[in-house]
């Protein structure tokens, strides 16, 4: 895939990309989801809905940008003055998502725990959950 996250000479998350079709989702990851890697969940929970056919639409609102999952993909808008939107595969955003959870809960058991997490602020279990944690 064409980004890489990573920790800043500041200690902070970041993301390097080979192409700048990744720089809004990218974005919107370390702005938005930070280092709350329950959150990687609900987008996760977001594109499975769509891509299964359970949902026509969802989406989740960041403080700078809204992540839409639709019928043609993902869709990644600024929620500033300029909406610059990139849209992304199911597959793609699914893909670089994983990867940020990844960066986020390196090992197995930082998976699980913020799967659980996830489970009980959610109520309910997370579908997804063996393709999460391995």
């Amino acid at each position: 895939m064409g980004i890489t996250f990573f920790r800043n000479d500041k200690n902070r998350r970041d993301y390097r990309v080979d192409s700048k079709r990744f720089v809004r989702i990218g974005s919107q990851l370390v702005s938005d989801i930070q280092g709350y890697a329950p959150d990687c969940i609900n987008l996760l929970e977001c594109i499975d809905e769509v891509a299964a056919g359970r949902a026509e639409y969802t989406e989740y609102e960041g403080n700078s940008a809204v992540f839409r999952c639709h019928p043609g993909g993902v869709t990644i808008e600024s929620l500033g003055p300029v909406p610059d939107p990139a849209t992304y595969t199911f597959e793609e955003a699914r893909a670089v998502v994983l990867q940020y959870f990844d960066f986020l809960a390196p090992t197995r058991e930082e998976k699980e725990r913020n799967v659980v997490a996830w489970e009980q602020e959610s109520g309910r279990p997370f579908a997804g959950r063996t393709g999460v944690i391995g």
